[in-house]
């Protein structure tokens, strides 16, 4: 993920913010080559200013100092008075009669700040917050050995939750973190809730969420995405009972209840986010050649930063940017040897001089991880792409926008053509093989659609004040049981818990809807630059590498940067302004079909009965009338009718108590 969306934000809150009331105090400034010139030189003195505060963050997260997080803070602090003043001064001018483009400069500099007091204290929150998800360690006696042991979340905690099979080891480790993370992200986390919203407010939102989904410039994004989910919501459900049939096989029905929601802990990663750790129990056809290339890659002696030169070769086969000179000496790509706390999390940096590129990553020589490189290259190459624009358009279309760009990548990289290519894999043209290759990447991206829906559509919920303080995390695992069908392993203390904080993103103030947008984005993307690519047959076959007929096309797009609205940016790629679904839909027809075929033949029930009250959540129509329909005749028989009746009273009286 990139992080200059964090850093801007930090800028801004860290210090005392000017007052903005000038329009309000007598005659505006009507002349536009005066906004030009006040803009240009914005340009020339906040760049270096926003470097040095950048810098100063990158050296507090490769080196987890209290001397570095002042420095931090004193850098921030002046990039934060230097906004403060560049924002009182956009708000000098009359931009009724400006060009589009002088307006669109100028509105993002139309923002408010906290008093001193109060910036401050949200900037020592979000820094706390961070801190806190980035050194904890989870400790205990080791069951086997008897040996005292203590697990950073990189890369032991990660690495223990990646293994199928150890229940136990899963229920310490999911517990060690929630309750060791989230308990102390809990009071902070209530009180950054409280300042953002103030923040927003003191902006014109309503609350916090509502800024956030202004950033997607529509009032619809709601709606928009409920309904991107409910076209894709059959073929999830279908993954899901699939799922929950290996682990029911793995870990025994006093574990896994066929009927019921999934196991938190169980589903291959701290939070049952990405579920691709799992393809070992859920491959389709295992006795078929695998389409995961770690074997090799550890039979070759790939080293990470091999991984970061074959994939930096993937993007140059394109003709698109290579990373600078300085990305290899400069960035982060391994966890440090040498005793420093580091933040390992994945991503990617723009230091805003137009040459210096980062990533900080604890990568380690698996699939997984030469994926999350494709990925954090994509950013690298958005940044490179837009660095020629004003600072304000030095961003994506949209977040999605740069989420997407470096999965799509990631998606490509991963095709067994290429990887065969590459000399990974060496597996033949097979139907299974392909069923393989789609669910595993139906684990490691449809598994996550209503992950991150949930994610957001409560955070938005809890912004809007709709949620009572005590009932905070009951609701969140009710949301999390409804639309997502996991639970929780163990029972949670409303009072003390606060489980969605012990997540990156979320203590450190990211929003998740991104992720959302970003795997429908990236299907659209991916059919447009296939075409381009000449390909032919199935889109899970598509491979761009070395179509720079593909790079061109990606690259026109990749420069607009945030200077046009992200629908603009769409139609000059795709033809399309609105985010579709059925890219992502033609992509995974050939799965959806076996998965539908393989729980009909395990007779395995399509959804789940929710906890607390084993309501049960609805069903696919077809699923009730499986047995009970001639399915060679458009006509229902009476015996089908009989049982319609019933279903839709059923229909409509849970139409009354939840929200389908």
């Amino acid at each position: 993920m990139a992080d200059a969306k964090a850093l801007l934000f930090l800028a801004l809150v860290c210090c005392s913010a000017l007052a903005v009331s000038i329009k309000s105090k007598g005659r505006l400034n009507s002349n536009e080559a005066d906004a030009i010139a006040f803009l240009d030189q914005y340009n020339t003195e906040y760049a270096p200013i926003l470097n040095q505060y950048v810098i100063a963050s990158w050296n507090y997260e490769t080196n987890l100092t209290d001397a570095n997080a002042a420095a931090v803070g004193e850098a921030g602090a002046v990039a934060g008075a230097y906004y403060a003043q560049a924002s009182a001064t956009a708000a000098t001018f009359d931009t009724t009669n400006f060009s589009e483009d002088t307006k669109r400069q100028l509105s993002y500099l139309d923002s408010v700040s906290l008093d001193d007091a109060e910036s401050e204290e949200l900037y020592n929150l979000l820094s706390e917050m961070g801190s806190i998800y980035a050194s904890y360690q989870a400790c205990r006696t080791n069951p086997t050995t008897g040996v005292n042991e203590c697990m950073y979340l990189e890369p032991e905690l990660t690495e223990l939750m990646a293994k199928v099979g150890n229940y136990d080891d899963h229920l310490w480790a999911w517990e060690a973190w929630h309750n060791g993370v989230g308990r102390q992200l809990r009071p902070l986390y209530l009180r950054y809730v409280e300042l953002s919203n103030k923040q927003a407010q003191l902006n014109g939102y309503a609350d916090y969420g509502d800024q956030w989904r202004q950033k997607y410039e529509t009032t619809e994004l709601e709606t928009i995405v409920q309904d991107l989910y409910a076209q894709v919501e059959p073929l999830y459900k279908q993954l899901h009972a699939y799922i929950r049939r290996k682990l029911y096989d793995t870990y025994g029905p006093d574990k896994v209840d066929l009927r019921g929601p999934l196991p938190a802990h169980l589903l291959g990663d701290m939070w049952g986010r990405f579920w691709v750790n799992l393809n070992e129990i859920a491959i389709p056809y295992p006795e078929k050649p695998s389409t995961d290339p770690t074997p090799e890659m550890i039979r070759q002696n790939y080293t990470v930063e091999r991984m970061f030169r074959t994939g930096n070769d993937f993007y140059t086969s394109m003709g698109l940017y290579p990373v600078p000179d300085t990305f290899w000496n400069m960035s982060m790509l391994e966890k440090p040897t040498d005793g420093r706390e580091v933040a390992c999390h994945a991503t990617a940096w723009d230091f805003y001089d137009g040459k210096d590129f980062r990533i900080r990553m604890c990568a380690r020589v698996v699939f997984e991880d030469f994926q999350t490189v494709h990925h954090e290259l994509g950013h690298i190459q958005y940044f490179m792409q837009y660095a020629f624009q004003p600072l304000n358009y030095r961003d994506g279309a949209n977040d999605g926008f740069h989420e997407a760009v470096g999965e799509l990548m990631s998606m490509s990289f991963s095709t067994t053509k290429h990887l065969n290519t590459l000399g990974l894999l060496n597996v033949p043209d097979d139907i299974d093989v392909d069923m393989n290759f789609l669910l595993f990447q139906a684990l490691n991206t449809i598994s996550t659609l209503p992950f991150h829906l949930t994610q957001d559509t409560w955070r938005w919920s809890m912004f809007r004040g709709d949620i009572p303080a005590a009932e905070l995390n009951d609701q969140y695992w009710a949301e999390k049981a409804r639309v997502v069908g996991v639970a929780p392993p163990v029972g949670r203390d409303p009072a003390s818990d606060l489980d969605i904080t012990a997540i990156f993103h979320v203590c450190n103030d990211y929003d998740m809807i991104r992720y959302f947008m970003r795997t429908f984005f990236q299907y659209q993307f991916n059919e447009v630059l296939c075409t381009a690519a000449g390909h032919e047959g199935p889109l899970y076959k598509c491979d761009f590498y070395n179509s720079t007929a593909a790079g061109d096309a990606l690259a026109e797009m990749l420069k607009l940067g945030a200077s046009k609205p992200w629908q603009d940016a769409m139609e000059a790629m795709t033809g399309q302004r609105d985010v579709l679904a059925t890219p992502l839909l033609n992509y995974f027809a050939p799965l959806q079909a076996w998965l539908e075929a393989e729980n009909a033949k395990n007779g395995d029930f399509i959804g789940w009965d929710l906890p607390a009250t084993k309501e049960k959540a609805p069903v696919l129509l077809k699923d009730k009338l499986r047995g009970k329909l001639d399915v060679t005749s458009p006509k229902i028989n009476k015996e089908a009718a009989k049982y319609l009746a019933p279903i839709f009273a059923e229909a409509l009286q849970s139409l009354r108590k939840v929200r389908l």
